[in-house]
């Protein structure tokens, strides 16, 4: 799988980004230059010096007028007309700009920045105009609530080249998305487990060269899930044909060991014998265990029905008292549930509960008491066994479900090795359940719980 080859490379997109940006900034202030314009032509503002080519237009009327003409003056002016000996004959300026008209009429110059000053010579005296040199509405309602034009051209400026930033790196960013889309959903198949997918391509070089790695670490996984699998499945084919071979002698052993019970023997002997029954049993519930583990992890091995949860609390309860009372222990049942469908396999189902009762009573004083707890909790049915016993260390519970884990006070079966709770745990997932290890908040002992989904209708 070449690609590396394939599409621009990381620096040339990030060359057109900037040329991008570049291009938005300019095309920003190409329309406020065009905002300007119009603005202009439109008459919807004035320019800085329009009120002083207004006033220069009507300079000579207000020169020769018979009487001084105050209506001659732009709107937005103030004005001081002062007599041949300087003496204020008519105004509407106030006492600061008033002072610094007369230094203007007396050549002193013009201290108010904000101000621009002409003078206008008459017959009978001089006219000094005061304006402003700014751009200015041409609404007085604008004039009064909008910023100075100067500053809302800046603002404006600011505002689009913002806009123009955002919006290109929007597009580009939707643009790089679009070629990471091939990484993201590589690598979300990879980290599920599913391998049964083709790696796609991107427009750029160096996302290439990461899929290209994608695509070897997937074939690579594929070969080595491959070989994994031929090697779990000989293993397996190896442990079923042992113990198939084991069980053979060993039916042989108690086959000839119960005829021979049969036979007249002493009391030593009948001891012997005794230990031979029990020792064979107790390697047959070995080779059966190992069995089972050996298919733990083949669902299909499993025969699921759908029962009512009536019918299966009932199969429950009768497995609990046949136990407690073979192991002469006292039984305490708390049972209230809703009657809807569970889908189980209850042969398997029940010897992941006896397997739990085993580690319970293992645990428990002679003639204690096993509490069975059946209740609905939300869409499953919990099934807790409590004993009386020491409980679960802090180590029993984070491994006591572990396969062949024998902690000091492991709750898993002497009879199988540290994998009772193992086998116990797997069975149930398989059921689509989980199994809860805890101890008892109100007593002594330890707490197994068996949570499984229900259904409330009939498939």
């Amino acid at each position: 799988m070449e690609l590396k080859s394939k599409g621009q490379s990381l620096k040339n997109i990030l060359f057109k980004y900037l040329l991008s940006i570049a291009l938005g900034l300019v095309i920003s202030v190409g329309l406020i230059i065009a905002f300007i314009s119009a603005a202009y032509q439109f008459k919807w503002i004035f320019p800085a010096n329009y009120t002083e080519n207004l006033i220069l237009e009507k300079r000579a009327d207000i020169a020769t007028s018979k009487n001084f003409e105050k209506s001659l003056l732009p709107d937005n002016t103030s004005y001081l007309f002062l007599s041949k000996d300087e003496k204020v004959i008519e105004t509407n300026m106030n006492k600061n700009i008033q002072d610094v008209a007369f230094n203007y009429h007396k050549g002193s110059g013009n201290s108010n920045s904000n101000l621009s000053f002409m003078e206008i010579q008459r017959s009978d005296g001089y006219v000094l105009v005061a304006y402003s040199l700014k751009p200015y509405y041409r609404s007085p309602w604008m004039q009064r609530n909008l910023p100075q034009i100067n500053i809302l051209l800046l603002i404006l400026l600011i505002v689009f080249c913002f806009i123009s930033i955002i919006t290109i790196t929007l597009i580009w960013a939707k643009k790089i998305s679009r070629e990471l889309d091939p990484l993201l959903e590589a690598s979300e198949e990879i980290g599920q487990q599913n391998l049964d997918f083709q790696v796609k391509k991107s427009n750029i070089q160096e996302f290439n060269a990461i899929l290209e790695s994608l695509e070897k670490i997937k074939v690579g996984l594929i070969e080595s899930l491959r070989r994994n699998w031929r090697e779990e499945e000989k293993k397996r084919n190896q442990i079923s044909a042992l113990s198939h071979d084991i069980k053979t002698p060993v039916s042989i052993i108690k086959g000839n060991s119960e005829l021979l019970g049969e036979t007249n023997l002493t009391e030593e002997q009948k001891t012997f014998l005794s230990y031979i029954i029990k020792n064979t049993n107790r390697i047959g519930k070995y080779i059966e265990t190992l069995m089972l583990v050996n298919k733990s992890n083949q669902a299909n091995e499993l025969n699921f029905l759908e029962i009512r949860t009536e019918k299966f609390v009932e199969n429950i309860e009768k497995l609990a008292k046949e136990f407690t009372s073979t192991y002469k222990l006292n039984l305490l049942e708390d049972i209230n549930y809703e009657n809807n469908f569970l889908i189980v396999d209850l042969k398997n189902f029940e010897r992941a509960f006896l397997n739990i009762l085993s580690n319970a009573e293992e645990q428990s004083p002679k003639k204690s008491t096993i509490k069975l707890i059946i209740c609905s909790k939300a869409d499953k049915l919990q099934i807790s066994i409590l004993d009386q016993g020491y409980g679960f260390t802090g180590e029993d519970l984070l491994y006591a479900t572990d396969q062949f884990y024998q902690g000091d006070k492991s709750r898993h079966s002497k009879e199988n090795y540290g994998i009772g709770l193992f086998v116990a745990e797997q069975i149930i997932k398989m059921h689509g359940g989980s199994l809860v290890l805890e101890n008892s908040t109100d007593a002594i002992g330890a707490k197994v719980s068996i949570l499984l989904p229900v259904k409330n209708t009939l498939t």
